[in-house]
C-alpha cells in the first residue's frame, strides 16, 4: 500500500550570487577593427562598453572621448577584433589538475567563449557558476552534461539510457540544470534519437551527436569532429587517412546544420614552427605535464615525422573548402585539453589557411559562424553584443597567426593583459617544493598493495582485479 508522505515544507535556496556586471563605461580606439560583419577593416571608431555590453560604434574626429569619466583604451598599432570562440571542448576533463591556469590560458590565447559537448553535469554547473558570477577568470562556457547513450555506453561517464521512463529523467535533469544544448552519443536507436531531437528542441536546446545519417533527417543540429566514433558503418563521414564524401558534406550544406571539424592532425604545424613552446604565456600558464606533451608532439612533428600528418591535414581541410564552395560553413573546436588547450585552436585555424581556406572565413569560424550557431550575443562588434573583445598586434585578416599575437583581451567588459593573467603563477613554484612529503607516502608502495605495479596495470582491464579481490 502507498505510504503517505509528511508534511511538504519550503527548503531554503541560499545561492546569493548574480551575473558579474562591471560598472561604468570603456572606449576602446584601435588602429584597426574587424567588427565580423564586413571583410575588412574600419578606422576611426570608438567601441563604446557599458557595463559588459557594446553600446555604440561610433566615428571619432581624434580627440580624447566624449565621457572623460570613462575608461580609455587608447591602442592606435593594434587591431580590435571580436574573441575566439572554440566550440569543442571538455574542460573539465583536466579543469582540476590546471587549477585557476585553465580559465586564464584560455583568455590570454584569445579565447574568451568555449562550447563543450559533453561534460560531468554538476563539475560543468560549478564551472560555469563561477566564471558568471565572477569569481573565476575565464573564458565564458556553454556546456552540456553526460553524452545519453544507449543501453551500452562507449566512455564511462555517458548516461546509459535502458530503463522505461529514464529518458524522461534525463531530459529533465537537462532543463534544470540548464542545458545550453544536449549531447546524445551513437547507441540509440533512431527512433529514440528522434525524440531525444524533439524534446530538446522543445526545451530550446540544440543537439549533437557524432553522426550525420540519418540524424540530420531527424532534425539533429550539429555532427562533432570531421568523423568519429560511430556505430553506423553507413554513416561514417571520413577514412582512415583523412579524406572524405562530397555527397556528405553536401548534406551538411543542405541541412545548414553545424559541424565542428577538430582538425588533429593540425598538431604537424608544430613541426614547422616549435614558437609556442617559448611562448611565456605557454611556458607560464601550462602544466609541467601538459608542456612535455607539447614538446613531445614538436619533436615527433619534425622532419618527416609530420608528413604523414599534413597529408591528412590537407585532406579534411578539403572537405572545409567543399562546405564553403556549397554556400555553407563548419564552426572551429578542437577537443582541447584532449587536443593542446588553446594552441589547438590556433593550429586548427593556421591548418585551415594553409591549405586554402581564406584568413576571413577561417576567422568567421570562430567567432561571429560560432556565436550565430550558440544564439548568444558574441562573435561580433556591434550594439547589444557581449563585449567579449581582443586586441592583437598585426593583421590577421591577411595573417591568420597574427591572430594569437594578443596584447589585451575584454571579458565580459574586464580588461585583462596576458601580464595580468600570468601575474599569480610568474614565480610560482612546484608544489612539491612547498608540501613536504610525508615519510608513510614517501614509501607508500611498500605499505599498501594498491600502489603495487602488479595491481596498477592489472587495474587498467577491470577495477576490481588482482589484490582488490582478495581485500573485500
Amino acid at each position: 500500500m502507498p505510504v503517505s508522505g509528511g508534511k511538504p515544507q519550503t527548503v531554503p535556496c541560499r545561492l546569493t550570487w548574480a551575473n558579474a556586471k562591471p560598472s561604468g563605461r570603456t572606449v576602446i580606439r584601435a588602429g584597426k577593427v574587424w567588427d565580423a560583419l564586413s571583410p575588412a577593416y574600419k578606422s576611426g571608431v570608438d567601441v563604446v562598453i557599458d557595463g559588459n555590453v557594446i553600446t555604440a560604434v561610433t566615428p571619432h574626429d581624434g580627440g580624447a572621448p566624449s565621457d572623460a569619466n570613462a575608461r580609455f583604451i587608447d591602442a592606435p598599432d593594434l587591431t580590435l577584433m571580436p574573441g575566439l570562440i572554440d566550440m569543442h571542448t571538455h574542460r573539465q576533463m583536466a579543469g582540476y589538475g590546471y587549477g585557476d591556469r585553465m580559465g586564464r590560458l584560455w583568455l590570454a590565447m584569445g579565447i574568451t567563449a568555449t562550447r563543450s559537448p559533453g561534460c560531468p553535469a554538476y563539475h560543468m554547473v560549478e564551472d560555469r557558476e563561477a566564471i558568471q558570477s565572477g569569481k573565476r577568470i575565464a573564458a565564458r562556457h556553454y556546456a552540456t552534461g553526460e553524452a545519453i547513450d544507449g543501453g551500452r555506453i562507449f566512455y564511462n561517464f555517458m548516461r546509459p539510457v535502458t530503463e522505461p521512463g529514464q529518458m524522461t529523467l534525463e531530459l529533465e535533469r537537462a532543463r534544470l540544470l540548464d542545458y545550453d544544448m544536449v549531447k546524445t552519443y551513437v547507441r540509440l536507436r533512431h527512433d529514440t534519437q528522434k525524440e531525444v531531437v524533439d524534446a530538446s528542441h522543445r526545451m530550446g536546446m540544440p543537439l549533437s551527436s557524432h553522426y550525420h545519417y540519418p540524424a540530420l533527417h531527424s532534425g539533429m543540429d550539429c555532427m562533432e569532429h570531421i568523423g568519429a566514433t560511430n556505430r553506423y558503418g553507413y554513416s561514417r563521414t571520413v577514412t582512415g587517412l583523412g579524406g572524405g564524401y562530397h555527397d556528405v558534406n553536401d548534406l551538411f550544406s543542405a541541412a545548414r546544420a553545424g559541424r565542428t571539424p577538430t582538425l588533429f592532425a593540425a598538431t604537424a604545424l608544430l613541426g614547422l614552427d616549435d614558437s609556442f613552446t617559448r611562448d611565456p604565456r605557454i611556458t607560464t600558464l601550462y602544466p609541467d605535464w601538459e608542456f612535455a606533451k607539447l614538446t613531445g608532439r614538436v619533436k615527433a612533428m619534425s622532419g618527416e615525422g609530420g608528413a604523414v600528418m599534413l597529408a591528412s591535414l590537407e585532406r579534411q581541410v578539403a572537405q572545409i573548402k567543399q562546405m564553403l564552395a556549397a554556400g555553407w560553413h563548419p564552426l572551429s573546436g578542437t577537443d582541447a585539453p584532449i587536443d593542446l588547450t588553446a594552441i589547438s585552436l590556433h593550429l586548427n585555424l593556421r591548418g585551415m589557411v594553409k591549405y586554402g581556406v581564406s584568413p576571413l572565413d577561417a576567422l568567421m569560424m570562430t567567432t561571429r559562424w560560432s556565436g550565430e550557431f550558440l544564439n548568444e550575443p558574441i562573435g561580433r562588434i556591434e550594439r547589444g553584443m557581449l563585449a567579449d573583445l581582443i586586441l592583437v598586434e598585426g593583421d590577421p585578416l591577411r595573417d591568420v597567426s597574427a591572430v594569437a599575437n594578443v596584447r589585451q583581451v575584454v571579458a565580459n567588459g574586464v580588461a585583462h593583459t596576458p601580464e595580468t593573467l600570468m601575474a599569480p603563477f610568474a614565480t610560482a613554484k612546484p608544489q612539491a617544493e612547498l608540501t613536504p612529503v610525508l615519510p608513510m607516502l614517501a614509501d607508500a608502495h611498500q605499505h599498501f598493495w594498491w600502489h603495487d605495479a602488479e595491481y596498477v596495470e592489472s587495474s587498467r582491464a577491470a577495477c576490481c582485479a588482482g589484490h582488490a579481490v582478495e581485500h573485500v
